[in-house]
């Protein structure tokens, strides 16, 4: 059974949750293997400014972008 657009979301945005809770950061732009998850966030980004995503998404990827370690 093929998943719904939800559904992938939800599990591209626990993918990159268990990536920030593990590593701090979002993934390395030059590191092949977790390419993929810093697309996502950038496409979700993007969609945000464009005023096409819900206030629970939005709120979601807030809390992601949050938990990440700022470097000074």
């Amino acid at each position: 059974m093929a998943m719904d657009r939800e559904e992938t979301w939800n599990k591209n945005y626990q993918a990159l949750k268990a990536y920030v809770e593990e590593h701090k950061q979002f993934p390395d732009k030059k590191k092949v293997e977790n390419r993929a998850l810093l697309n996502w966030w950038k496409y979700n980004k993007k969609r945000i400014k464009q005023g096409a995503m819900t206030e629970d998404k939005q709120a979601l990827l807030l809390e992601l972008s949050n938990m990440r370690t700022v470097h000074k």
